[in-house]
């Protein structure tokens, strides 16, 4: 079998720069890491900030209790950054319910009566290695849903033709994606924005095309990657073998989750819009970041470009 030593290795010659210009390179090239980490960190930042967001108004309902409390419209505005419009679309009192204690007026809904469409991603045999091509239909795999937002990163494709044969597993703008085996419990929502207007899942995917008459896929998305989503989507895993959901869509589907009214959901849509707005733009200079990287390094490294 053809293979390498360290002898082999050892003898292969390569050119060094001077060792002015190896710092030269190592601070243009580590000046790019370090801004490309600085972007991921306030990418985190403002990500954690839409989750506080949501955990205020959605898990531990504090305008609700404010108001219950008695405190003044003008004081709870104040302290949690509400306008007096916003506040008024809150209930006043909580009630008693299945899922515990929820503001008033509040319904619990099946997962299944708040979507369109709850569906899987294609059996292993229609979508491979031997099946992806240079251009064409990007698939979504597990590396593209480390984050609230999907990552539109580096992307296997396949033909347009082989995409109409796997339409089924066909997502858009607007769909939240889990994985159900591998990585469980990742979740993430293709943006409006998002690099392409279709994608198909892998093998290891599944989704949820919310309603948008009846509900919001921001709040689906971050009741899912929140501590009670992430319970229930994993309260029904196998821990033998390869970690999976069992039944995923017909779980996904049954599973119960709390819906306030559509008045607010539209509002919190629109308040953490400006946060996903900034994480995209972040994200778009990482981008660009990285491509400048990479394409420098080469020549770098090379002699091909040299620094003074």
């Amino acid at each position: 079998m053809p293979n390498l030593n360290t002898s082999i290795l050892g003898a292969l010659p390569f050119v060094i720069p001077s060792a002015d210009e190896q710092h030269h390179i190592a601070h243009i090239l580590g000046t790019l890491d370090d801004k490309i980490e600085l972007s991921r960190q306030l990418n985190a930042t403002l990500e954690q900030l839409a989750r506080a967001i949501f955990q205020s108004w959605f898990v531990d309902f504090d305008p609700v209790r404010a108001k219950a409390s008695g405190e003044s419209d003008e004081s709870i505005c104040r302290r949690l950054g509400l306008t007096p419009e916003l506040l008024a679309l809150f209930p006043a009192a909580l009630e008693d319910s299945v899922m515990g204690e929820i503001p008033v007026g509040w319904k619990i809904n099946a997962v299944d009566e708040l979507a369109n469409r709850v569906a899987m991603g294609p059996f292993g045999s229609s979508i491979k290695v031997s099946t992806f091509v240079p251009e064409g239909v990007p698939v979504i795999s597990g590396q593209h849903l480390r984050t609230f937002m999907l990552e539109d990163s580096t992307f296997n494709f396949v033909t347009e033709e082989h995409a109409q044969q796997l339409n089924k597993a066909a997502v858009q703008r607007g769909d939240i994606v889990f994985t159900h085996a591998g990585n469980i419990g990742q979740v993430a929502l293709i943006p409006n924005n998002s690099q392409y207007d279709r994608y198909i899942l892998s093998q290891r995917q599944f989704f949820l095309r919310p309603n948008p008459l009846l509900t919001s896929g921001n709040y689906l998305t971050y009741h899912f990657s929140s501590a009670l989503g992430q319970h229930q989507l994993l309260a029904n895993a196998s821990s033998s073998g390869v970690p999976s959901i069992a039944r995923p869509v017909s779980y996904l589907r049954s599973i119960k989750v709390l819906s306030p009214s559509k008045s607010i959901l539209d509002k919190f849509d629109k308040v953490i819009a400006p946060i996903h707005s900034s994480i995209e733009t972040s994200r778009s200079e990482a981008k660009t970041l990285v491509a400048l990287r990479d394409e420098l390094l080469p020549k770098l490294l090379s002699g091909d470009l040299r620094l003074k």
